[in-house]
């Protein structure tokens, strides 16, 4: 019966140090809005772009590109980043045509986001993409993985059951020595 709490008790205090070793899983931020908007229609071209996110991203890998139709990048100046706002400065002569913003950030999670928030300045036909690729693209690794491709489930269950077999080792070290000492009264 005394082996019976052992083992109870190993497997109780393994439960424990699974759920208290996992971490709960963390969305990455999200872009909340743009000026401009996507799909809006704007009179005159904008003198800046900016991007509000659902938490503060990281400085470092923030990318912001506008570009028309052949290609041409209109940003003029670095991304400023500040309070969850990337914001970049235009530059000036921005013919009427269809745009495509084109941004990434580092989540402050450590994982990059990123989007395309298409826009039009005056008359001009919207930006038309042209067919991409079905190949993924190497961001396109799920949330839920630890970077290596490895579900995180699967490591905290490694982790778990170490730690539950580094118990049950213990209490039958403890046992066995408690055991020869009995028998040497």
């Amino acid at each position: 019966m005394h082996r019976l709490r052992v083992v109870a008790a190993g497997i109780v205090v393994a439960a424990v140090a699974v759920l208290a070793s996992s971490v709960p899983a963390s969305a990455h931020d999200e872009l909340l809005s743009s000026s401009p908007s996507a799909g809006e229609r704007l009179p005159s071209a904008p003198q800046e772009i900016s991007l509000r996110f659902s938490a503060d991203v990281m400085d470092v890998g923030a990318e912001v590109i506008v570009a028309d139709g052949d290609g041409t990048d209109w940003v003029a100046a670095d991304p400023v980043v500040a309070s969850g706002t990337v914001s970049v400065y235009l530059a000036d002569g921005m013919p009427v045509a269809g745009y495509e913003i084109r941004w990434r950030v580092v989540s402050v999670d450590g994982h990059p986001i990123s989007g395309v928030i298409p826009f039009t300045v005056g008359d001009a036909a919207p930006l038309e993409r042209a067919a991409v690729s079905a190949a993924p693209s190497p961001q396109a690794v799920p949330a839920s993985t630890d970077g290596a491709g490895i579900p995180r489930v699967v490591v905290i269950a490694a982790i778990g059951a170490g730690l539950a077999l580094a118990v049950f080792v213990a209490v039958s070290f403890l046992l066995r020595r408690r055991g020869a000492r009995g028998d040497q009264s």
